[in-house]
């Protein structure tokens, strides 16, 4: 009976292993997935400090709304990085998971996977990124 009990648990802590391991955080960020083009150089006069927490040789430029550049990139301790940049002296950044949300003045951006359908009152700027005017 011992010796069930013992292959049982080989097999959870494996397919925890498995599961921990097999996929990169990024994974399922196809905007994130693509060579690297000259449009995806970060904003000159943005502050060093701005990007702290983004892998900077991921940038990736997907869109603009309301005169808003929109960058994801991969998060150091993170999954995916948004940057929303309209000047040097007005930008947002922050990293976090699927369904993060930013707030601007005139519309919210939210972070998607792949695949996630669109909600209501959103449309999309990206495979990952959905806009939603405020």
């Amino acid at each position: 009976m011992a010796d069930k009990w013992t292959f049982v648990w080989l097999v959870a802590a494996s397919v925890t292993v498995l599961t921990m391991t097999g996929c990169s955080p990024a994974d399922g960020f196809s905007d994130l997935q693509r060579a690297p083009r000259a449009e995806d150089a970060i904003p000159s006069g943005l502050p060093d400090y701005a990007l702290d927490g983004f892998d900077t040789d991921s940038v990736r430029f997907v869109g603009v709304v309301d005169d808003t550049r929109l960058y994801l990139a991969r998060g150091r301790d993170l999954p995916v990085c948004l940057l929303a940049y309209r000047a040097a002296a007005e930008w947002q950044g922050a990293c976090g998971s699927n369904m993060t949300t930013m707030k601007s003045a005139g519309f919210e951006v939210m972070i998607v996977q792949d695949g996630m359908p669109n909600r209501e009152g959103w449309s999309k700027a990206g495979e990952n990124i959905r806009i939603k005017d405020q």
